[in-house]
């Protein structure tokens, strides 16, 4: 089968169709995407072995269910969360950037035939925002982060708490802006926050953030976000870290709803053919490979 893999990059290959062991499921991919998690490889924060698939967000319709994956049946269809209890999708396990993957039964969440469509695996990506809401609801809320993932998650809260977004780069200042929340760089926050939301891939960021947070504040790392680095001078001297779970699909249906087009076209593609993502990683935060209709 094809296969997008780990080697100096990303790279086209032909690997053989993984078996399936006990407790897992074998899947036809319907959508895999090259996202935040792949990123983090691609930029080092994470070693991955040699001919890793990648791809840790997307949907299978499962095809061959191994010994004891109990109630999982041929034809239905699942999103897959990355985070499974000994590994990660796309990093300890093959991922979704294949023809067909090989998946241990608890990383599955069942959908809806009704849902299915390439911007399902972004639907999963920002599954955890609910989360973030129950911890931000009515506190003084920063979000750090001014790219797409930062535009969605103050969208999201904005109508339920104070909410300032620092960028680390304008990127998307414009836009944040014209939602009606505070929009600055984050070397002029001067204010300590409740909250703070530290989105994907802001290293920088997690060097900085201890300094905005008050006292018994919450700090809250996406689960899109797999390492963090903080530096710690000791202020604040009690402070809370939450690390909210992907899994309520409708969430993210409602977070990714009237996102206007312009954000949307620059902000992923969705290719039918593996071969063109190596190139495009460069120009897009997100990929979505669709297979096409048989």
């Amino acid at each position: 089968m094809r296969a997008l893999v780990w080697e100096q990059n990303v790279t086209p290959k032909e690997v053989p169709v993984p078996p399936v062991p006990k407790n897992w499921v074998l899947g036809k991919v319907l959508y895999g995407m090259f996202g935040p998690i792949d990123r983090s490889i691609m930029l080092g924060l994470h070693p991955i072995e040699p001919n890793r698939v990648a791809g840790s967000l997307g949907v299978i319709r499962v095809i061959e269910s191994g010994v004891e994956a109990d109630n999982i049946r041929p034809g239905e269809v699942y999103a897959v969360i990355p985070y499974c209890r000994d590994g990660i999708v796309g990093i300890d396990y093959d991922g979704l950037l294949a023809e067909y993957a090989a998946l241990p039964k608890e990383c599955l969440v069942k959908v809806s035939k009704n849902d299915l469509r390439p911007e399902l695996s972004l639907w999963i990506e920002f599954s955890f925002l609910d989360d973030v809401l129950q911890v931000a609801r009515g506190k003084r809320t920063l979000v750090v982060g001014c790219g797409f993932s930062g535009y969605v998650t103050a969208r999201y809260l904005k109508n339920e708490c104070e909410v300032t977004v620092a960028c680390i780069e304008r990127a998307l200042y414009d836009d944040i802006a014209s939602l009606g929340v505070d929009v600055m760089m984050l070397d002029n926050v001067a204010n300590k926050y409740d909250v703070v939301v530290v989105e994907p891939l802001s290293i920088y960021s997690t060097l900085q953030v201890l300094k905005v947070l008050n006292e018994d504040g919450v700090l809250v790392f996406p689960p899109t976000q797999p390492k963090v680095l903080l530096s710690y001078s000791g202020f604040p001297r009690n402070f809370h870290v939450v690390r909210p779970q992907l899994g309520n699909i409708s969430v993210g249906k409602t977070a990714l709803s009237e996102i206007p087009d312009k954000l949307r076209k620059n902000a992923y593609a969705i290719l039918k053919h593996l071969d063109e993502i190596p190139v495009l990683v460069r120009y897009y935060g997100r990929i979505v490979y669709t297979m096409e209709k048989e």
